[in-house]
């Protein structure tokens, strides 16, 4: 192999290790990129199911509250009836 030739072999191979590393900066920036999307969707995701656990919460109150005016409601009535059949009205 002359010197022409041993410089062209060592260019190319300099020139391969430059696109090897730009590929690597590349997949390191990429990487990068996809931790933040993560931690991003992450947090979306923790904001929703503390929205989720609060209207839980309001639901399961709602329906002791319906209950309970519910029961009301029928204590009421069978007093009213009573009262009537009674004669206490």
């Amino acid at each position: 192999m002359n010197t022409e030739q041993e410089n062209q072999l060592f260019k190319s191979l300099g020139s391969i290790e430059s696109t090897q590393e730009a590929i690597l900066k590349s997949m390191h920036e990429m990487k990068a990129d996809i931790q933040k999307s993560i931690t991003t969707v992450n947090g979306r995701v923790d904001k929703v199911e503390n929205r989720i656990e609060k209207v839980e919460t309001k639901v399961t109150n709602m329906r002791i509250k319906v209950a309970a005016g519910g029961g009301a409601g029928g204590l009421a009535v069978l007093m009213l009836a009573e009262l009537l059949k009674n004669g206490g009205i």
